[in-house]
C-alpha cells in the first residue's frame, strides 16, 4: 500500500491516480494521519455498488412522499433549510 499527503493530492493528482492504478490502494495523509483511501474502480464494480444503494433512495424518498418529478421541490425544501451568511 502506497501513502501520499494532501499537497501531493492536490498537486500531482494525476500521479497519484496512475500510482493507485498500478500499485493498488493509496492511503492520503493530512499532518501525518491517514484521512481517506484511493482505490481505482471498474464501471461494472461501480454499478454493482450503486445500484442497491440507488434503490434504496428510491425507495425512502417515496417512503417520504416524494415521486420522480420532484426533484424541484427538494431542491427548493434544502435551499430554505439552509441559514442565511
Amino acid at each position: 500500500m502506497r501513502f501520499t499527503n494532501v499537497r501531493e493530492l492536490k498537486l500531482e493528482t494525476n500521479k497519484v491516480l496512475e500510482l493507485s492504478e498500478k500499485n493498488g490502494p493509496v492511503v492520503v495523509t493530512r499532518r501525518g494521519h491517514p484521512i481517506a483511501i484511493l482505490r481505482t474502480i471498474t464501471e461494472e464494480s461501480l454499478t454493482l455498488k450503486i445500484a442497491p444503494l440507488w434503490n434504496r433512495v428510491r425507495k425512502a424518498a417515496e417512503r417520504a412522499g416524494y415521486g420522480p418529478n420532484d426533484v424541484e421541490k427538494l431542491i427548493k425544501q434544502v435551499r430554505s433549510a439552509k441559514p442565511k451568511e
